[in-house]
């Protein structure tokens, strides 16, 4: 037997498997980069083609650093005051304020800001929600060439003399990569610019999905954003399972960020042959705090199990399900293929891209669902199955595929990027 693990909310989930049925464990390179603080300090010295923030702050008075919310781990307590010690004069002589991306995700609370940033921060920087429903607080920066579509973004963002953005790069279920544009697209911009963005035929474009960048319509469009918004700079890191830095990357919104990705992709891509069953996570907390989050790791399992297979994930789902819009789309359908089929059309309906994802995924597999904080009921009205365990899950599992059933192991979910090199029949 070979005992296997996953990550789960701040801990972990064991089970055992027989050494007959586990074919891989997918699993990302575990070292951090070294000494964080100079792995972050060394990537904003040696910008990828861009002047050092010393100099694009040096005769500005307004700024605006664009920071990840409250579902991404950003370790925002040691890259804001290190981005802040990079600026040409003390922090106290610029007007700072440091916009959290929130998207459509609900607003951080206080307790939320202060565990993420920090006294440093929140005493020296206004930090404020972005707001995507107040029309008040956006402003119109004219038509985007890739869709024909206005764009909307938060005026503060808009109208500062210097804009920054800093967050994590792994990969992302439809626009490829996280990080770099999206701080813009989606999350300063506004509803109906978010909403079209992540359309129904958007999502659908084969080019749509984990790892890929060249022809996706989504990447492209948050890209052409971000340039109008004048993102100067940014700063992403990459990180392990225990959440460590394992590379940095300054500069230049487009080509650090690329830089990025390159390196993710590099370091996160494993080969695999498909399985019976996958057994996998949403990479812990804060990643795994809902459902709606979880599609992701979803998503990255479905690529690593047959047709007819089964996905096992747990996540700890402290927030629950998801928001109200996420909850009643899925509670708006009988069945798996309605609900694939209703999200496939027309206009979209916030958070109806997730949705569609999941249920493009429900339709070709079973979902089983382990987690202590939501019912059989809740798991059940979702199309999922419910497990309380990751043991029991596993009898499901194989009660269903069979005794011989192969296993794929993926412990962090959405960070690695399986490469299928044959297909299991």
């Amino acid at each position: 037997m070979k005992e296997i693990y996953v990550l789960y909310g701040k801990s972990k989930l064991t089970a055992k498997i027989p050494d007959k049925n586990l074919q891989a464990v997918l699993s990302t390179p575990k070292h951090p980069s070294g000494n964080e603080t100079e792995t972050i300090r060394s990537a904003l010295c040696n910008p990828v083609e861009s002047k050092r923030l010393k100099e694009l702050s040096r005769n500005v008075k307004s700024i605006c650093i664009i920071s990840s919310d409250h579902t991404r781990p950003v370790p925002s307590r040691l890259t804001l005051p290190l981005i802040l010690e990079e600026l040409a004069r003390p922090a106290e002589d610029y007007d700072i304020t440091v916009l959290i991306a929130t998207g459509l995700h609900r607003p951080m609370t206080k307790e939320e800001i202060d565990e993420r940033f920090g006294s440093e921060i929140t005493s020296k920087c206004a930090v404020i929600n972005h707001c995507a429903e107040n029309m008040d607080s956006l402003k119109y920066c004219g038509i985007l060439q890739t869709s024909g579509r206005p764009l909307y973004l938060n005026r503060i963002a808009s109208e500062c003399d210097l804009l920054i953005a800093e967050g994590f790069i792994e990969p992302h279920f439809f626009a490829g990569f996280s990080g770099g544009r999206k701080a813009v697209l989606p999350g300063i911009a506004g509803a109906e610019t978010i909403m079209n963005n992540h359309s129904p035929q958007n999502i659908a474009h084969p080019k749509a999905c984990m790892a890929s960048l060249d022809g996706n319509p989504i990447h492209e469009e948050a890209l052409e954003a971000a340039g109008i918004a004048k993102l100067k700079f940014i700063l992403n890191v990459t990180l392990n399972e225990e959440k460590q830095i394992t590379g940095a990357f300054a500069g230049d919104m487009e080509k650090a960020h690329l830089a990025g990705c390159l390196f993710v992709k590099r370091n996160m891509t494993m080969p695999c042959r498909q399985t019976d069953i996958v057994i996998t996570s949403n990479n812990g907390y804060p990643l795994d705090r809902n459902v709606y989050q979880m599609v992701k790791g979803i998503d990255t399992a479905s690529s690593a199990v047959r047709d007819g297979g089964v996905i096992i994930i747990a996540g700890d789902c402290i927030d629950g399900i998801g928001s109200e819009s996420f909850v009643r789309l899925l509670h708006g359908c009988s069945s798996a293929r309605e609900l694939f089929e209703k999200m496939s059309s027309g206009e979209a309906d916030i958070d109806q891209w997730t949705v569609q994802i999941l249920a493009r995924i429900l339709v070709r597999n079973t979902v089983i669902l382990v987690t202590d904080k939501l019912t059989k009921e809740a798991v059940d009205g979702i199309f999922m199955e419910y497990a309380p365990t990751l043991t029991e899950a596993l009898s499901i599992a194989f009660e269903k595929m069979g005794a011989d059933a192969t296993v794929n192991v993926i412990p962090e979910g959405p960070v690695v990027i399986p490469e299928v090199h044959s297909r299991q029949q």
